[in-house]
């Protein structure tokens, strides 16, 4: 399983502002090249069902997930149902800070193919950290500061809090 962190500073900006914006999936192919399309579906029993498809080196991933979302703690749960990979997992983390906010993008991923991971799991780590990147600069601007990275194969939980370095 790999872990990738991605943490990005919102300045004079709050998780008000931000959550709603970072909620509007449907909106993500207008604000980043990155991602060629994704819908969003609201089912009866009230899961969010999404399915998307992003840039991946040259082809397009795509697959399907269910969204959580948590308006009072500015989280987005995701578990992929159905794609291209084994497993995709994670949690966008919206969190004020002072006068900034942060993003925080977290995912647990596994290509499912043992034999070639040390050649596709790098590849992936650097297709999710662009893509995810693109995004959030296309969201919110090129005043974005993004965080050092932090990656590894071991499981990890999502911290409470983040801190600033």
């Amino acid at each position: 399983m790999q872990y990738l962190e991605i943490v990005a500073k919102v300045s004079h900006r709050s998780a008000e502002e931000i959550y709603p914006i970072l909620c509007d999936f449907d909106s993500y192919p207008n604000n980043s090249q990155a991602v060629h399309s994704v819908t969003s579906q609201v089912l009866s029993d009230g899961r969010t069902i999404s399915t998307w498809e992003v840039d991946f080196r040259g082809g397009v991933m795509s697959w399907t997930e269910e969204d959580v979302f948590d308006p009072s703690n500015y989280t987005i749960s995701f578990n992929q149902i159905e794609g291209d990979v084994e497993h995709f997992s994670g949690q966008w983390k919206i969190q004020n800070q002072e006068d900034d906010c942060l993003i925080l993008f977290l995912a647990e991923f596994d290509m499912g193919i043992p034999s070639l991971s040390q050649i596709l799991d790098p590849i992936a780590i650097q297709a999710l950290q662009e893509n995810i990147t693109a995004i959030i600069r296309g969201l919110f601007g090129e005043e974005v500061e993004f965080l050092p990275v932090q990656i590894n194969s071991s499981q990890t939980q999502v911290p409470d809090q983040v801190s600033a370095a």
